[in-house]
């Protein structure tokens, strides 16, 4: 019987596969299991096409990432806080405040998690950040923290 694998299964096959497996083992393991289907044709298109759009929606999601990380690398955010005596900074400057002053900024609204501070910003001055816009694309910020 000719099945078309959902999933992966360890010793047979990887998701996507079509392979010819016994009758009962695809009856009454791949089936019941929802590990795999009846490989016919209009089966088969589908999943190829899912792939296929897959694959689209990943090269766009890159192209776009990639957009974004020209306009940050020209960009420099410029964060007001309040300072004590001597400059130093009342608590710091978090991921989460770079992220809500850039789309401010910008309109770049990038989720705050996504945003990398090597080490609590406690200082005036210009500091790098890393912003990671794709797993592929990783770009670095421009922030400046200045007195309010």
């Amino acid at each position: 019987m000719k099945v078309l694998f959902l999933k992966e299964v360890a010793g047979s096959a990887k998701a996507g596969d079509v392979k010819e497996v016994s009758p009962g083992y695809a009856r009454n393991y791949l089936l019941p299991q929802k590990l795999a289907m009846v490989a016919d044709d209009r089966a088969v298109e589908q999943i190829r096409q899912r792939e296929a759009s897959a694959i689209r929606r990943a090269e766009k999601a890159l192209a776009e990432a990639k957009e974004v990380a020209l306009k940050i690398k020209r960009l420099t955010v410029t964060i007001y806080v309040k300072t004590g005596e001597g400059g130093r900074l009342f608590g710091s400057v978090t991921n989460a405040d770079i992220a809500q002053q850039l789309k401010r900024e910008a309109g770049i609204d990038i989720d705050k998690r996504k945003i990398g501070v090597d080490s609590a910003i406690k200082s005036l001055g210009s500091h790098d950040v890393s912003v990671q816009l794709h797993a592929d694309v990783t770009e670095t910020l421009k922030v400046v923290v200045a007195a309010q």
